[in-house]
């Protein structure tokens, strides 16, 4: 993954694309299936003053390249907020649900569209996990421990110095998950943000892998014992 936001300009003009477009209506939530790639809009959006605003969840295929973006027109407040994590505190909080039907590996880039105070949002945050069910509701706060949650990125912010975050997972299994985007847009004129998921299949490892370690594991085992037996000063 290249940690230069120019070189993700593909990214960006992919987002002004979709937004220019239209994603899919939040007017009524549905479930919609895309293959290969697309444009996800979130299934809920929670807000600092209480608002809930109802979206769309999606069906992946894999392997896929997926966006998603959202924009704020106005300025949101230092306090209250909607929560608070370890990367900081955060006003709206944006829940994407997907299922994929087979394992995967991937990454995720985030990355706000920092424009100095008038656009941009602060303590961009986002985290990844699993739920047990395509019906289990988004959350606010910390993860259940409960059956069928995993976490597999807990909240993640941007390195100091820069306005994109990156991560990579792998072996993830066929089933749902939640990705949650967040921050504060603290602009005078509001924020937005880009991102992208890339989900691919994972490698197989070669037949013979396992029985290659196995022999190599068993040859180190007998050259340290016939070390250990030889007599000190030997040759």
């Amino acid at each position: 993954m290249v940690s230069n936001i120019r070189s993700r300009l593909p990214l960006v003009l992919a987002v002004l694309t979709l937004a220019a477009a239209g994603v899919p209506s939040l007017g009524s939530a549905s479930t919609i299936t895309l293959t290969g790639s697309g444009g996800m809009s979130y299934l809920e959006q929670f807000l600092w003053n209480g608002t809930d605003t109802p979206g769309n969840d999606y069906d992946l295929s894999v392997p896929g390249q997926y966006t998603f973006t959202d924009t704020f027109l106005s300025q949101q407040p230092a306090s209250p907020n909607l929560g608070t994590s370890g990367v900081g505190a955060y006003d709206f909080q944006d829940s994407y649900r997907f299922t994929i039907g087979s394992g995967a590996t991937g990454d995720t880039l985030i990355a706000s569209l920092g424009l100095a105070n008038t656009f941009n949002i602060a303590d961009l945050q986002f985290r990844l996990y699993e739920v047990p069910t395509s019906t289990t509701a988004p959350v606010v706060g910390a993860i259940p421990t409960g059956p069928g949650y995993e976490t597999i990125t807990g909240w993640m912010g941007a390195p100091s110095g820069s306005n994109e975050i990156q991560a990579s997972f792998a072996d993830i299994q066929a089933g749902t998950y939640i990705l949650d985007v967040a921050g504060i847009a603290n602009g005078t004129n509001g924020g937005t943000y880009f991102g992208q998921l890339n989900i691919n299949t994972p490698v197989p490892l070669p037949a013979g892998l396992p029985l290659l370690l196995s022999g190599l594991g068993a040859l180190w085992a007998v050259t340290r014992k016939r070390r250990a037996l030889q007599p000190l000063g030997a040759a």
